[in-house]
């Protein structure tokens, strides 16, 4: 057998997708997650700063979490950074209409 024999061929060609298990693929190889730390600090300084702060600090742990191996808890941070940051932005959303709503009856009232 000469050493210039051809490679097996695959199914589907080189261009097959892979299926990767990520349960079993290697953590340091997976990409870390989202840290949401630009829309956690713009919904603290514009939205509502009492749930803003908690998904800043939620969305400062992400990185640090990641890099100490403890991905699960970084997922979750992440997770927890998006949806305090969703609610902040939906109080804020609330609020606003609130407000637009009052001031348009105080306008109509005068």
């Amino acid at each position: 057998m000469s050493s210039s024999a051809n490679p097996p061929v695959v199914p589907g060609g080189s261009r097959a997708p892979v299926h990767v298990n990520v349960h079993t693929y290697p953590a340091q190889l997976q990409y870390p997650p989202r840290s949401y730390l630009v829309f956690a600090v713009l919904v603290t300084i514009f939205g509502f700063p009492p749930t803003g702060i908690v998904a800043l600090v939620n969305a400062a742990r992400v990185n640090s979490l990641w890099r100490t191996q403890q991905h699960d808890k970084a997922r979750r941070a992440s997770r927890q950074a998006r949806n305090w940051g969703l609610l902040t932005l939906g109080i804020w959303v609330v609020l606003v209409i609130v407000v637009v709503f009052w001031a348009s009856i105080n306008y109509l009232n005068r």
